[in-house]
């Protein structure tokens, strides 16, 4: 398996949902309309097309379909139907999606993929991407669980047809909800029972897994489904607001950028993307700074975008905003000439269960937080569980804290990867949960999900062998100052990571603590050269948290590898990345400075404030969310 994880880093341009830093050119309604708040094609009456088998008792059949897309011009969607292992015509079963990472076709057998890194192609099923989604949504111990799935390749990807416009809700939109069309019209095994609100007492009952560019379509589907199908999901490692997954606080994160453009550009090509993806790539990645329409359309293409992702009245107080990047007004997608089709309204009620990485630097522990608050108060059941592999089990970004990259620690121990997609926290593993999860919400086994998952809402993993289980994430924490004339408050703009300064916040006595929520900053960095240099965009530095082990290698640990760019001299008031560790007695605290990372951000700052060129302090507050000594829930 560590196999996998050598290549990965060798193909890291075509993974998971990295080329998400892409737009789409084409006009979805045209400008100044009012919103049509139509899928394009929802409203076609369809009839069965002899693609579907009907039902035959004995092992379920796995076939190929091909579904015209609803936008037109010969454009298609491949699809696989999986029907469940065992079929018993005198019964009815529930229907699942799944699709994968970005860029990437979908599997179309239940042949476990090749492994060998010489048999692992570059295009077709048998890639390394699909062994490893198997792995954190596994394909066929649902078939084996009595669900049938389909499979369906993501547009301009595999055998589907047009441009990739990453998730657009009229595009990649109108095409997923044409697919669960063509199942209800096609496939007589389907069950029925009553939707999540109970509106409508015939409600197919659907479900939906996948990672990355796979959880993204979830929560477009739900959004946008005019039937409100959508009975349970479980989005792994995804977005919430590409905005802020793809240029947290107006930084684009350029080394997961840098790797995106071959997936579309780089022959073999992973996808066919629209021309203003290529577009929209190198403005952004040129300029270190996002467009207005680059951020038009990724705000639609999120779930933030819809009201309860950017306003929910009923959270928690205390809770983590609602929000990982402002509120803006969506009038284009994709470019001039173009305007969203669909309405930001809420969505319906929905059980979810998200299931995050803190360690993932593409889709932060923040994202999944902003989507549990989101939704967890619309009257269904919603939980978050966290493991230590996400985007970072890829080595597109280095994260030490994997087992393959030395030197280790050996009083810090992480989740092995990719393998260690198999736990997720407190002891219970993907499928576990998985199947837990849909078991009660598609086939109405009433208590599973308490009795696999437990009763508390969230689970937060902190290394392979530690857990904690909380009822609701922190926000803010315990205050500490930072002065400005502490020492290690000064840094060099666009220095080399060698000059990273750390000031210590606090020693661990007397029994662990757990560090685990949304940390908070509120600094002000200023010019020590200049104090009345007003610069808002050329400056650039990086915070992190830090942790010194009493017990293991020296040095300053960068806490589930998290940065924060703060962008601009003067006053930042911000979340970190979210973390999960447990800080043990004789440990360390600190806030980590940055004047460049290579690793993350190679060149942010570097070409208007070469090394030597600027030196900044900080001075104000950070809070922690420190929790105390809470009992280990298991691995």
């Amino acid at each position: 398996m560590q196999d996998l994880v050598r290549i990965v880093a060798a193909r890291a341009a075509g993974l998971l949902g990295t080329a998400l830093l892409l737009a789409a050119c084409g006009s979805s309604s045209p400008v100044g309309s009012a919103y049509p708040d139509t899928v394009v094609g929802a409203d076609q009456a369809l009839t069965a097309d002899g693609q579907g088998k009907p039902c035959q008792t004995g092992a379920g059949r796995t076939y190929n379909v091909s579904i015209p897309s609803p936008l037109g011009k010969g454009e298609m969607i491949g699809a696989t139907v999986f029907e469940p292992a065992l079929m018993d015509c005198s019964q009815t079963y529930p229907l699942i999606l799944w699709q994968d990472g970005f860029a990437t076709a979908r599997p179309q057998s239940l042949v476990p993929v090749d492994t060998n890194p010489g048999s692992l192609a570059l295009d077709g099923e048998n890639t390394l991407e699909n062994a490893v989604y198997e792995l954190v949504a596994p394909l066929d111990e649902l078939v084996a669980a009595g669900y049938g799935v389909i499979t369906f390749d993501p547009r301009g990807t595999g055998t589907s047809g047009g441009l990739l416009r990453v998730q657009d809700p009229d595009y990649e939109g109108a095409n997923v909800v044409r697919v669960v069309d063509w199942a209800e019209v096609n496939l007589d095994w389907l069950a029925y029972g009553p939707s999540v609100d109970g509106s409508d007492p015939h409600n197919l009952m659907l479900g939906a897994i996948g990672p990355s560019y796979g959880g993204g379509f979830q929560n477009m589907l739900l959004a946008i489904d005019p039937k409100k199908r959508l009975d349970a999901i479980v989005p792994v490692v995804t977005w919430h607001d590409l905005r802020y997954s793809l240029a947290k606080n107006n930084v684009v994160k350029e080394t997961w950028v840098a790797s995106l453009g071959s997936s579309c550009t780089v022959p073999p090509v992973s996808a066919q993307c629209d021309p203003f993806v290529i577009a929209t790539l190198n403005q952004s990645t040129a300029d270190n700074l996002p467009g207005q329409y680059a951020l038009q359309f990724f705000d639609y293409h999120s779930l933030a975008y819809f009201p309860d992702g950017q306003n929910n009245p009923g959270g928690d107080a205390g809770a983590v905003p609602l929000t990982v990047e402002p509120p803006i007004a969506v009038t284009t997608d994709g470019g001039p000439g173009t305007a969203p089709r669909m309405a930001p309204t809420p969505p319906p009620e929905v059980n979810a269960l998200y299931i995050q990485s803190p360690r993932d630097t593409l889709f932060d522990l923040n994202e999944a937080v902003a989507s549990y608050e989101a939704l967890k108060n619309n009257g269904a059941d919603v939980r978050l569980f966290t493991h230590q592999a996400g985007h970072n089990t890829f080595a597109t970004v280095s994260d030490t804290g994997l087992t393959n990259v030395g030197p280790k620690d050996p009083y810090v121990i992480y989740q092995p990867d990719p393998t260690s997609t198999g736990i997720i926290c407190g002891g219970v593993t993907n499928i576990q949960a998985i199947l837990a999860f849909f078991n009660e919400h598609l086939k109405g086994m009433s208590g599973q999900v308490n009795q696999v998952l437990g009763t508390h809402p969230i689970c937060l993993n902190l290394t392979a062998l530690d857990s904690v289980l909380v009822d609701a994430i922190t926000h803010g924490g315990q205050a500490f100052s930072i002065a400005a004339d502490a020492a290690g408050t000064t840094m060099t703009v666009g220095q080399d990571d060698d000059q990273t300064t750390t000031i210590p916040l606090l020693t661990v006595s007397g029994v662990s603590t757990v560090l685990a929520g949304i940390p908070t900053l509120d600094l002000t960095v200023t010019d020590t050269d200049n104090p009345a240099d007003g610069d808002t965009q050329n400056t650039i530095i990086y915070v992190g948290i830090g942790q010194k082990h009493a017990l293991g290698l020296p040095g300053w640990d960068l806490v589930d590898n998290q940065l924060t760019p703060l962008r601009g001299l003067g006053r930042h008031t911000l979340d970190f990345s979210g973390v999960a560790t447990r800080l043990e007695p004789g440990d360390q605290l600190g806030l980590m400075l940055f004047g460049a990372n290579t690793n993350q951000y190679p060149t942010a700052g570097l070409s208007t404030n070469p090394s030597g060129a600027k030196h900044v302090s900080v001075q104000g507050t950070v809070q922690m969310p420190l929790l105390g000594n809470l009992p280990n829930a298991g691995p």
